[in-house]
């Protein structure tokens, strides 16, 4: 994943904040609102490229990359 959409970069800035966090979280905290299923694909894009764990109870955290990567999105 070389560019992250403006909702990856959501994703990232919100479990940055307060994490671990499950999709449904997620889904209630982002400003787009998006639907449940949205986030979980994006999440599962986010893992598969290294910036996400999935926990016990599905609650997602970022992994050192993922904050990496939030830092440089963020500049």
């Amino acid at each position: 994943m070389t560019r992250l959409s403006s909702q990856d970069r959501s994703i990232l800035a919100v479990l940055d904040s307060a994490q671990p966090a499950t999709v449904a979280e997620l889904a209630a905290v982002l400003e787009s609102r998006p639907h449940p299923m949205t986030v979980e694909r994006r999440c599962q894009a986010l893992q598969q490229a290294g910036y996400l764990n999935r926990g016990p109870g599905g609650a997602y955290r970022l992994t050192r990359a993922g904050a990496s990567r939030r830092q440089t999105a963020a500049d």
